[in-house]
């Protein structure tokens, strides 16, 4: 018997429950014809007998044909027949008429689907799976709450989960990298040499784990079984790729704002430099933010109008242009200084937050802002959290949407304050903000 066990504990054991009769039931829905389905999906909506010469001329089949068609139906235990009668299974249509909505267009293997699959299971085994209380109000929600709530929270689940079978890990990887997050079931048995059986105890195993479901798509008059994510994750996978900008093609094009990744550094090095020399009055307006960066990390002070270098210069001096930048990054008194921003919104939380925004385009080059921020999510407050909830009868990750403040107080994160530091460095190409993480940049935040 196959077992999934993650590092938090939960185990899920599908001897917990009667798995073959799922199994079962799955692989017969597997081989349906699509005359098989339409059948299937009348004998779903009509009554509990039905005549059989009825049945066949309600779906313009020969009685032949209707009859071979309810040979395969009764194998599954939905229904006996004898001459001209149909009986149906009251407890087994129950349980087709769940399955059967995976062949509608619009099916979304999501969170009402796997809230359907954990019924299956008897619910004081479900708190043991999970690593739960027993006496949550709520389980499903519980779950939610602990595996699922914010992208955050399912990638340190997917992060921590281990599977003993390695085919397991494999198709999750699989399905969660492939170009729009789905693969056909026939693909993945052919590619790891397993049976049928064995791929159902397979996906029985991981719409358990929350991590793959199974659909099926119309090609032409046949349906293709596929594996996907649960849908609300891989609506979210789709925002993240479609939101992903293009690098700019021609980097030639760029109009730097500043000759060098450090040059910011390099301004605060010469006027401390000269400072030391001897004292002076900042006359020039535009020198203004590197004095006030200055007095900030405590490296100068003005005294009686005019700018000394203080002791802890020296040493500041002395180090290379990166470890410059990093004492300036990681001093506990520097902070954004071009706008005035309320204080719950310019906190150190806060600034990490909008700095992480980065990751998605590190390695990217050089990018045009407006289109970097179409796809940003740092969680700057309540209202601003990724999380998934139940919006009317569906559920979703809902997106943030940020205020005027928020918004400006991101953009001065990435093209202002990260700047500074030699992180990130900016730009305008055909009248457009742009901006490129730097090598050094790219070691810090890739780490």
């Amino acid at each position: 018997m196959s077992e999934m066990s993650a590092l938090r504990k939960n185990k899920i054991q599908l001897s917990d429950y009667d798995y073959r009769s799922d199994i079962e039931n799955r692989l017969a829905l597997a081989q349906f014809s699509t005359v098989d389905l339409e059948m299937l999906e009348e004998i779903l909506y009509s009554s509990l007998t039905i005549s059989t010469k009825k049945l066949a001329k309600s779906l313009g089949l020969s009685e032949e044909a209707a009859r071979a068609s309810l040979t395969k139906l009764s194998k599954t235990g939905l229904l006996t027949y004898d001459l001209d009668l149909i009986t149906v299974d009251k407890e087994m249509r129950k349980y087709y008429e769940a399955q059967i909505v995976k062949f509608d267009e619009d099916f979304k293997p999501g969170m009402e689907f796997l809230q359907g699959l954990l019924r299956k299971v008897p619910i004081h085994i479900l708190p043991t799976w999970y690593s739960i209380s027993r006496t949550s109000n709520n389980i499903f929600d519980s779950i939610v709450e602990k595996y699922l709530l914010t992208p955050q929270v399912f990638q340190r689940y997917l992060s921590e989960i281990h599977f003993a079978d390695p085919n397991l890990t494999a198709i999750v990887h699989e399905v969660f990298t492939a170009p729009n997050f789905k693969v056909s079931s026939q693909a993945l048995i052919d590619k790891y040499n397993i049976s049928r059986e064995q791929f159902e105890e397979y996906m029985l195993l991981l719409e358990f784990s929350f991590l793959c479901c199974l659909g099926y798509e119309k090609k032409g008059d046949l349906w293709q079984e596929i594996v996907t994510p649960f849908y609300e994750w891989r609506e979210y996978l789709t925002f993240l790729k479609e939101t992903q900008p293009s690098s700019i093609a021609d980097p030639s094009k760029v109009q730097r704002s500043q000759p060098t990744d450090f040059a910011f550094i390099h301004e605060l090095a010469a006027l401390l430099k000269r400072a030391k020399r001897e004292p002076f009055v900042i006359e020039d307006k535009r020198l203004e933010p590197y004095v006030d960066k200055l007095r900030l990390v405590r490296l100068a002070d003005l005294i009686d109008g005019r700018l000394y270098a203080l002791e802890s210069a020296n040493d500041w001096l002395d180090m290379k242009d990166e470890n410059k930048a990093l004492y300036l990054y990681r001093h506990p008194l520097n902070r954004l200084l071009s706008e005035h921003f309320p204080a719950h919104l310019s906190t150190e939380r806060n600034l990490r937050e909008a700095e992480k925004s980065i990751l998605s385009v590190l390695s990217s080059g050089w990018v045009y802002y407006d289109d970097f921020f179409k796809g940003v999510l740092p969680h700057l407050s309540e209202h601003s959290a990724v999380i998934l909830k139940k919006v009317g009868k569906a559920w979703k990750y809902v997106l943030p949407e940020y205020n005027d403040e928020e918004s400006a107080f991101i953009k001065a994160t990435v093209m202002e304050w990260l700047p500074e530091i030699g992180i990130v460095s900016t730009g305008i190409c055909e009248g457009r903000e742009v901006f490129t993480v730097t090598d050094f940049g790219q070691s810090v935040f890739g780490r």
